[in-house]
């Protein structure tokens, strides 16, 4: 049973075989942005969609141990495999299951099910099937049919089921032909829990980042190569504020007096220091003054913030967005867009940055922005129903003559921890512009707005801590407005109407509208019909569009069931669980609901039953709302789109 070590494979040779997860293994664990991502990755890299040449793609590795019935036991790679197993099935690339589950009856029957029953069936009979055991797998085959790819031309997305038969063929053919796994046998007398314990605990490989990070490193002398490293490695560490990333750096004055700016003249004194280190000092020395900057840099005695939240962006991503703000700065001419995508990292020194030091520097200035005006996440995962939004700045805290780092509202005076909600009302608005982008724009690659709006703090934060909040809110609503009247003209070019789109209603609509409830609801003397209802709530990661009126009532006469005034965002698991209920059983009145969903739950209420009449008289509030944009975001009239009815 002896086959080859380690071997390129077609997505096609590698279903050639069966594969099983042992019990060892964890679950399915991959949700909607790691599933979207590998879709939208193979989508990029395949040229036949395009018109281009088609090259190979290779997909990663999957490291695998033959059994003595011949299957192959999945050691690494589970989460990547399971994946293409629901894409290619998708796709009919498979016609029956080559993935197995050991000791996993749900699972097992699951797949048996998926590979003997229709694709619609199948979805319709498990949406009834209330199994945590599954639960991922059953978002995961959501995901791959309505995730939405973006194609590269401007902000159009296309689905898998939106496809073509046509484009789905061409994408079958590239991922059956040309997508490649590296299967890596292991030898029969491999002690497969101790390899898979070091596989768990192994450290990562190197990244594309890093190896542009050795690039710009090359030609500097050993004190600029010191602080090049360590400014770029504190920009690395998204989930902590820079200034604690660069505690060492701050104490000797790199953020200002209050740690809430920019000092880059301290560098030529670090410089200096650093050179009379590394001439003067031993090893040990050397070895002992990195174990103390370290226990600044985590805190010691916890002295730093012990605020924890999650960057909306990872750092080769945000690191794309300064290679394309840094070559507009440099270059006025013959600027080819740098795609905001770090799979398209360079793989050599980019040819518009000439001096290494003036970049780390831009990049620091850029990550210093980022993490005073553009929101963190707090909460365990993206769909963690007490998810929240957070706008942090850093500010220096005295405390019995120590200088302490500490975080509070970006736009608030407030030094103190007493009242964290009452801190965080005087930003909402700005919070609730960018998480509204951020649950609309989720994946971390292609963030456009993010740009944008990097873009303008950098023009507009020469002094990083004086841009103003009403500044920073006007420009969030113009690149709103002008995003909805591109989306709006867009679709007025095809024969679709965007207002009557049902499920295909860009989620940015629909998120955009509660927004739009939201502010009309703070204004007194507001003419939109029940906007005295909303009440606080923070936009989610909602990514299904709920029908309040069931789909299954189309066939009742009911003629504007698809239209805007009866669509909302919810998850896709409360969409499943409301799937068999009607209007008035679903009206059930919550705290924090989407302002949209809870006024149509609120006329439901009301009038004790949801037809269509309630639909229309809804549908003309919604356009009553889009028609009073102007002043809600107070932006003149030719900024917008009117008579939306």
């Amino acid at each position: 049973m002896n086959k080859e070590r380690s071997l390129n494979k077609t997505i096609a040779q590698i279903w050639e075989d069966k594969y099983v997860v042992p019990l060892y293994q964890r679950n399915f664990a991959w949700g909607e942005e790691q599933i979207g991502q590998l879709i939208q990755d193979i989508y990029d890299n395949a040229p036949k969609l395009k018109n281009d040449e088609c090259g190979n793609y290779y997909l990663g590795s999957l490291v695998v141990l033959e059994r003595r019935d011949g299957m192959w036991e999945v050691i690494d790679g589970q989460q990547r495999l399971t994946c293409l197993h629901l894409i290619c099935k998708y796709l009919d690339i498979l016609k029956t299951p080559c993935l197995t589950y050991d000791s996993r009856p749900e699972v097992e029957r699951f797949f048996a099910d998926l590979f003997t029953k229709s694709w619609d069936n199948f979805k319709n009979d498990y949406d009834k099937v209330d199994n945590n055991k599954i639960s991922r797998l059953k978002d995961a085959l959501r995901t791959v049919e309505d995730f939405k790819i973006r194609t590269g031309n401007d902000d159009e997305t296309i689905t898998l089921k939106e496809m073509t038969s046509n484009q789905r063929a061409f994408l079958a053919e590239y991922i059956s032909s040309k997508v490649i796994l590296v299967r890596i046998p292991l030898p029969q007398d491999t002690d497969v829990a101790s390899y898979f314990e070091i596989m768990n605990n192994r450290g990562e490989q190197l990244q594309s980042h890093e190896i542009v990070k050795a690039l710009l490193m090359q030609g500097l002398d050993d004190s600029e190569r010191n602080i090049f490293a360590t400014i770029w490695d504190g920009c690395s560490q998204m989930d902590l504020p820079i200034q604690q990333t660069l505690s060492n750096y701050r104490s000797k004055g790199l953020f200002g007096t209050n740690f809430d700016t920019l000092n880059f003249d301290c560098l030529k004194a670090i410089e200096t220091e650093q050179s009379n280190l590394i001439e003067n000092r031993s090893i040990e020395e050397i070895l002992n003054e990195n174990t103390n900057d370290t226990n600044r840099n985590t805190g010691e005695s916890g002295y730093e913030p012990d605020v924890k939240y999650r960057a909306i962006i990872d750092f080769p991503n945000l690191l794309m967005h300064v290679f394309r703000l840094y070559r507009s700065k440099n270059m006025t001419q013959g600027n080819d867009e740098i795609p905001l995508n770090a799979d398209k990292m360079p793989t050599e020194r980019p040819n518009y940055i000439t001096n290494s030091m003036d970049f780390i520097k831009f990049l620091l200035i850029i990550r210093t922005l980022f993490d005073r005006y553009v929101i963190k996440m707090q909460g365990n995962d993206e769909e963690d129903e007490n998810l929240k939004w957070r706008l942090l700045c850093p500010y220096r805290y005295d405390y019995n003559g120590r200088q302490i780092l500490k975080l509070k509202n970006s736009f608030c005076g407030y030094d103190n921890n007493d009242n964290e909600e009452e801190k965080y009302l005087n930003n909402s608005r700005v919070i609730k512009q960018q998480s509204m982008l951020q649950v609309t724009f989720r994946n971390k690659k292609y963030k456009e707005w993010l740009y944008d709006l990097l873009h303008w703090l950098y023009e507009n934060g020469e002094n990083i801590e004086q841009v103003t909040e009403k500044s920073l809110s006007a420009h969030l609503d113009s690149w709103l407005i002008k995003y909805y009247k591109n989306l709006k003209s867009n679709w007025d070019k095809t024969d679709k109407d965007i207002m009557a789109a049902g499920t295909d209603t860009p989620h940015f609509l629909l998120n955009f509208i509660d927004y739009l409830y939201w502010i009309a609801s703070l204004q007194e003397n507001t003419t939109i019909r029940y906007a005295n209802q909303i009440k606080e709530f923070q936009f989610k990661y909602y990514n299904s569009v709920e029908h309040h009126l069931p789909q299954s009532y189309q066939n009742t006469g009911t003629a504007n069931i698809n239209k805007i005034g009866n669509l909302c965002l919810i998850s896709k698991r409360k969409n499943s669980s409301l799937n068999d209920k009607g209007p008035t059983e679903k009206a059930k009145i919550e705290p924090e609901l989407q302002p949209n969903r809870r006024v149509m739950y609120q006329i439901t209420h009301d009038y004790g039953k949801w037809g269509e009449t309630e639909i229309e008289a809804h549908q003309n509030d919604i356009y009553d709302l889009l028609n009073q944009i102007p002043k809600l975001l107070e932006v003149p009239v030719n900024m917008c789109f009117f008579n939306d009815n």
